[in-house]
């Protein structure tokens, strides 16, 4: 599949078309409107550590399934850059495939700082709390939402592409029939 330009993002019935391949129980696409249509690709079984290279991609968090969450990893110098156009109460389609949609929407961002930012095992400083956080416990913050989507990337500040860490948090959207207003007939 080709990478698309922000200004060509295909319409959701087309994207869905494109990443189809029969498959109703893999994940195989994410679409945010206006903002990306991006392919998924999984993780391999034994490297948790992976993150995919490809422009235009995510990886999905192996761990992050094991634990009941959808986690889907970027660079932030490829499609994880996308990430920062979010915002709260945008909608998320995940595409399945068989074509199948699931509609999520962001209620949270969260930032942290890695103090050690090249290790998979640093400690962490919450940006908006202050509260310092290992990595497992951040993960467990983090990733143990089930049914949610996280979406994670780095952040880059003071010179390092691997700062801090950004994760976007979504639940799943329930549509609500709009609520009907009584209907008055007179008769006459």
């Amino acid at each position: 599949m080709r990478a698309f330009e922000k200004t060509e993002i295909p319409p959701l019935e087309t994207f869905i078309a494109q990443v189809m391949n029969g498959n109703a129980d893999e994940l195989r696409g994410i679409y945010v409107s206006g903002v990306f249509a991006d392919v998924i690709t999984p993780q391999p079984v034994d490297d948790p550590t992976f993150v995919t290279s490809q422009s235009n991609a995510l990886t999905q968090f192996g761990m992050a399934s094991r634990h009941g969450s959808i986690g889907l990893l970027a660079h932030n110098y490829l499609a994880g850059s996308d990430f920062f156009l979010l915002e709260e109460g945008q909608l998320i389609y995940l595409i399945y495939g068989d074509g199948r949609t699931e509609t999520y929407i962001i209620r949270r961002f969260l930032r942290f700082q890695a103090l050690t930012p090249q290790s998979t095992t640093s400690d962490f400083v919450d940006l908006e709390t202050g509260e310092l956080l290992s990595a497992s416990n951040l993960f467990h913050k983090v990733f143990q939402r089930k049914g949610d989507v996280v979406l994670q990337t780095c952040i880059y500040a003071d010179g390092n592409a691997s700062w801090g860490r950004l994760f976007i948090i979504a639940e799943p959207y329930e549509e609500h029939a709009p609520i009907s207003m009584p209907i008055h007939l007179e008769f006459q």
